[in-house]
């Protein structure tokens, strides 16, 4: 057995053995929510539990689809509510001002939306990082023709001044979106700091370019 297979099966066990505490958390956070006369902030704070839970029930689960040869992530997401599931978690953490700007109509791209979270999981940490606790992040949804555009941005010191550098997540959702047919830029924002814009395929335009095909005279 190679090395790369030793490590790819180990992760797999233990994305496997990990369901079932989070299952268990899930579990006793939906009984306590059955409690009578239960205060306000505390089923507030079960629901967060509970989604969070959720959320990373939902990573490995993907992640082992896809280590097991499953679907390899394709599919459309809603590209606003996978962003605002990321900031919400965000908001847990960190009490910055994190301001989201969207377009009034719908904005889907071509992934699985367990990996698109994940992206915007990681540009949202990563500026947060670098804006530090009473900084200001702001997040952007656009399409832009064929693309997606989803840009955050933060008024921190700017790449290459954090202690730590980039961290694993810049090049981690670089690696993704150029799997996915997109890629991810960084440079300097309005705010200061990092301004980093990714770029992810269009599921509109993919629509269209179906429909255009099926137009075309045989």
């Amino acid at each position: 057995m190679s090395d790369a297979h030793g490590s790819v099966n180990g992760l797999r066990e233990v994305c496997h053995d990990i369901r079932q505490p989070i299952a268990a958390v899930l579990g006793l956070a939906e009984a306590a929510l059955t409690k009578p006369d239960l205060p306000e902030d505390t089923r507030s704070r079960l629901e967060q539990i509970i989604a969070v839970a959720q959320w990373q029930a939902d990573v490995v689960q993907n992640w082992l689809d896809v280590s097991c040869g499953g679907p390899p992530g394709a599919g459309y997401t809603d590209v606003i509510r996978a962003v605002n599931q990321a900031a919400a978690a965000e908001r847990l953490t960190w009490a910055g001002d994190l301001t989201l700007v969207w377009p009034p109509e719908p904005v889907f791209a071509t992934l699985h939306p367990v990996i698109l979270r994940r992206l915007a999981a990681n540009l949202l940490g990563n500026a947060t990082r670098a804006a530090g606790p009473c900084g200001t992040v702001t997040v952007e949804v656009s399409r832009r023709d064929i693309w997606v555009l989803l840009a955050v941005e933060d008024d921190g010191p700017g790449f290459g001044w954090l202690a730590g550098g980039r961290g694993l997540g810049l090049p981690a959702v670089a690696r993704q979106a150029a799997q996915h047919g997109g890629r991810l830029e960084c440079g300097r924002g309005g705010l200061g700091g990092g301004r980093v814009r990714l770029w992810l395929l269009s599921a509109a335009s993919r629509a269209e370019g179906r429909a255009a095909d099926a137009a075309c005279p045989v």
